[in-house]
């Protein structure tokens, strides 16, 4: 079977080869990992990527939040910290996932499903591995055997759940744009979307490819592979980690642009990329919330559709303070406003204003990737900070214009 990293050079995925290659035998892809986790064998226990126990989902929670000690009452350890943690510039609140229905696609062990349900999450978990699955069903009832290609032919889980989080699964498989449709058509209008994808850094550096060659062109038993997992491990306890990157035959790593477009095609608005501030990031962790059936922010080719804002006089303020953020964006902070800004859990709160001579500019609640990259008056007024471009993208300290903020009547 051709494989695109080994026999065409093909490491960093691009849309047109969709459709190019085929499925494998995806239960047996990750299979071997979550058995030898539940035999608690070394490298493949005590370790963030996979363990379920109270102190490890902790971690998790604390992950996804910021808050500790939700279910064991202990904060991080340095003995549970192989495997690396998240980087994330923003989190959830811990009140976000309470009552929501969500889906965890190629739930694997099951660490987030535990870490979802200790946030008050009614959770499905789905997976090809039977090993996994027996982990899971440990500490949750709601699980299937199911293949994240299989969702595009169940009509029972489309547009059901408020959130779906798959992690680590669309870059490992023969058609990630595919892959990424499939867990999309699980989230209702209004709910949300988080992935993690391999960025091109790491997982296709020279090293890892040439580990990647070596294990599959000339490794051909469990026990030989297990023996080369050990071998190049940077850590004995760290095996699961490079068995979770050699074992598969696809590994893709996946440019965010394309991530970002995969959630604009499929009907999400307000992508963020959670992990902006982390130099060379191995992954991407995006979240998107699909457009509900209201007035749409984007037309069908992505173009942002104006809505028409009427601003409260009374509330004009100048903006004096401002200073160059990335590309086109410009960045004032505003912390008196922190509590009514735009935020993970309620992306399209604010209803600040910007006016430029005292005309409003419309396209606010815009994605700070593209305030930055393409500008032409967009802005975001996201936690303490107002990321904002001019509308002909040239440098307001010295344009001749006048710039305030306000707020919609």
């Amino acid at each position: 079977m051709i494989n695109p990293h080994f026999d065409h050079h093909r490491v960093i995925w691009k849309d047109t080869y969709s459709g190019q290659y085929g499925p494998v035998e995806y239960g047996q892809q990750f299979d071997d990992q979550w058995k030898l986790f539940l035999e608690a064998r070394d490298g493949f226990t005590r370790h963030t990527g996979v363990e379920t126990d109270d102190a490890w989902i902790d971690d998790r929670v604390y992950d996804l939040t910021g808050h500790r000690g939700l279910v064991s009452g202990t904060g991080r350890a340095v003995e549970r910290q192989v495997g690396g943690a998240q980087s994330l510039d923003l989190r959830f609140s811990a009140e976000y996932f309470r009552d929501k229905r969500c889906i965890d696609i190629a739930c694997g062990a099951g660490r987030w499903t535990r870490a979802l349900l200790a946030l008050g999450a009614h959770v499905k978990s789905v997976d090809v591995s039977e090993h996994g699955l027996a982990s899971v069903r440990r500490f949750n009832a709601d699980v299937e055997r199911l293949d994240l290609f299989e969702i595009s032919h169940r009509a029972d889980l489309h547009a059901r759940f408020d959130f779906a989080i798959c992690w680590g699964v669309v870059m490992c498989t023969h058609d990630p744009r595919l892959a990424f449709a499939n867990a999309a058509a699980t989230v209702r209008p209004g709910g949300s979307l988080y992935v993690m994808v391999y960025a091109p850094t790491y997982h296709n550096s020279p090293e890892v490819l040439r580990q990647r060659r070596h294990y599959h062109q000339t490794l051909r038993s469990l026990d030989e592979r297990l023996a080369y997992v050990h071998e190049v491990a940077d850590d004995p306890a760290n095996a699961i980690n490079h068995m979770d990157m050699l074992n598969p035959f696809y590994n893709w790593v996946v440019e965010e642009a394309t991530i970002h477009e995969w959630f604009r095609a499929h009907g999400f608005t307000n992508v963020v990329t959670l992990n902006t501030s982390e130099r060379d990031p191995v992954a991407y962790h995006i979240v998107g919330t699909r457009r509900p059936f209201a007035s749409p922010r984007f037309d069908d080719h992505g173009v942002r559709v104006v809505q028409a804002v009427e601003i409260d006089a009374a509330t004009v303020r100048p903006l004096v303070a401002f200073a160059p953020e990335q590309g086109h964006a410009w960045e004032t902070r505003l912390p008196e406003h922190r509590e009514i800004a735009d935020s993970m859990d309620t992306p399209t709160r604010s209803r600040l204003v910007l006016l430029e001579d005292g005309r409003p500019l419309p396209l606010r609640h815009s994605l700070h990737a593209d305030v930055r990259s393409r500008g032409a008056g967009q802005y975001s007024h996201w936690c303490d900070t107002l990321i904002w471009s001019t509308p002909d993208n040239s440098d307001p300290s010295t344009n001749g214009r006048t710039y305030a903020v306000a707020f919609e009547r």
